[in-house]
């Protein structure tokens, strides 16, 4: 209310300094001025760009929105309303605008972008990049690759902007290193998952009160078990989250992820973990999440996908614990790897150039990519060199006025992102280099259109959040429990959406050669 109060009282001061101008003559020097203001103002377009924040969001975003504008308006005569949203209210904020015609101009899928494209809620950016986002396209390129703009362009058309960032996730094994220690066990002793169960038994034996491993996430989009499967055994998802329809290797035959070799044994060391009482026994249900365990000293470990070796001290900081990790699985790049958190313009929006401007900018300018994430330097954080940043004395990331940090690896280009005091430099550079190095899927900048398969999606949607939990925690027989699931996928028409996928990968083969 008060920058509304103090818009007002600045439009009244106007109104009654024009009037007096007016009573006591034009001055020509006045009157030239007023019309380059004018002109000036007229060109300042305006957008609403919608971040999500995995931070305590403030009540009051003037400050910050405040300090966006001073830099977007005077670089590229934008005015930018800043919305933030929790992670779980995100995509219901988003979709309720665009459904409604509520002004939305940029946006993210957050794993969604081929349900935005196929609901023609996007704008295609093919002829506005060339002009507006030149910079933007380079940086991509010249970090990823010349492909990168594959994985959000169907039907010919570039519907979004990656974010720039490591990409490449290999599964790592987050743990107490204290409590490793303390089993007798080094980490050198850790090359693989098959060296894990002997860890978690010496753990148990030295700590009999600590859950060796978990609770797992069982959402089925974000579960490290299936993750580790897929780098491991080479599978590409093409670009749907169902898990019905996927290539594993090279050959080209889209099966049934459920019914491979590959699942089956993921599920099965599972079980054997969960039968020698390396996991709680409610690890299928609890809402306590394994960084919670491990932060209250209750956990051993989990896995995760991080990019980079400094992950370890950002998560000892956050755990309160020392945490070091380890890789023991590799990444493998497909489509959705790269456009699963994709910006994006709004089909709606009126302001798509000065949006692309937007965008263009927040890739490349390192005073307003770091505004965002970190606010007002001086008030929400201090500098501590070319690089490094920190709190200020006595202030966390719940005491600052404003922080969205956590959100540093879905916005703009991580390589012109401040670090936090303590993170090595070079691990920014090693993930830049690794989204290049890493094995790409022969699919590659395929991406399946849903649309004639969108009721099967649904139903198999519904199958896949019945079953899956209960099997990548090990809590039930994989034996028992497996062929029900993958009957039921066949009752929701998982059949339909494999063939479908076939047939559109046949067609996006021959298209490559």
């Amino acid at each position: 209310m008060k920058s509304k109060k103090g818009l007002g009282s600045l439009l009244l001061s106007m109104v009654v300094c024009g009037s007096l101008l007016s009573a006591c003559g034009s001055n020509s020097n006045t009157s030239a001025d007023d019309s380059e203001n004018a002109e000036a103002n007229a060109k300042v377009a305006e957008i609403v760009f919608a971040l999500p924040s995995f931070n305590r969001i403030p009540d009051d975003l003037s400050k910050v929105t405040n300090a966006i504008n001073a830099i977007t308006t005077k670089k590229i005569g934008v005015k930018v309303d800043f919305r933030l949203y929790g992670p779980a209210d995100y995509a219901q904020k988003v979709n309720l605008a665009l459904q409604s015609g509520e002004k939305m101009d940029i946006f993210t899928t957050l794993g969604q972008f081929s349900n935005y494209v196929s609901k023609s809620q996007v704008a295609p950016l093919e002829e506005l990049l060339p002009e507006y986002g030149k910079e933007l396209t380079a940086i991509l390129e010249k970090d990823f690759g010349p492909d990168i703009l594959k994985t959000t362009t169907m039907d010919g058309h570039i519907y979004g902007i990656p974010v720039n960032k490591g990409m490449a996730l290999p599964t790592n094994i987050i743990y107490n290193a204290d409590m490793l220690t303390d089993a007798g066990i080094s980490a050198d002793n850790i090359q693989s998952v098959e060296d894990l169960p002997a860890v978690f038994a010496a753990v148990k034996k030295k700590s009999p009160d600590v859950v060796p491993f978990g609770p797992i996430n069982v959402n089925p989009t974000d579960t490290g078990l299936v993750n580790l499967m897929k780098g491991a055994s080479k599978v590409d998802y093409l670009t749907d989250t169902t898990g019905v329809g996927v290539v594993i290797g090279d050959n080209g035959k889209v099966v049934n992820f459920y019914e491979s070799d590959v699942f089956k044994n993921g599920i099965q060391m599972m079980r054997d973990w969960f039968n020698a009482g390396y996991l709680q026994k409610d690890t299928a249900t609890t809402t306590i999440t394994a960084m919670e365990m491990v932060s209250s000293g209750r956990g051993f470990s989990f896995l995760g996908g991080y990019s980079g070796m400094e992950v370890g001290q950002t998560l000892s900081a956050q755990a309160g614990k020392n945490i070091e990790t380890k890789r023991i699985a590799p990444f493998y790049f497909d489509t959705s790897a790269v456009n699963a958190v994709t910006w994006m313009v709004s089909s709606t929006s009126k302001e798509t150039e000065a949006s692309v401007k937007f965008l263009n900018l927040l890739y490349t300018d390192t005073e307003l990519i770091n505004t965002i994430l970190f606010g007002v330097e001086g008030e929400d954080y201090l500098k501590v060199d070319e690089h490094h940043v920190k709190f200020p004395e006595g202030m966390d990331a719940n005491t600052v006025p404003y922080t969205a940090m956590l959100s540093s690896g879905i916005v703009g280009s991580e390589s012109l992102q401040y670090q936090f005091e303590g993170i090595n430099w070079s691990d920014v550079e090693l993930k830049l280099k690794e989204n290049k190095d890493t094995e790409r899927s022969p699919y590659f900048g395929f991406i399946f259109d849903q649309s004639q398969v969108k009721t099967q999606m649904s139903a198999v949607n519904n199958v896949v959040n019945q079953f899956l939990p209960a099997l990548v925690s090990g809590s039930v027989d994989p034996e028992t429990i497996i062929p029900k699931f993958i009957s039921a996928l066949k009752d929701a028409g998982a059949g339909a959406i494999i063939d479908s996928k076939q047939k559109q990968l046949d067609q996006w083969l021959a298209a490559q050669q």
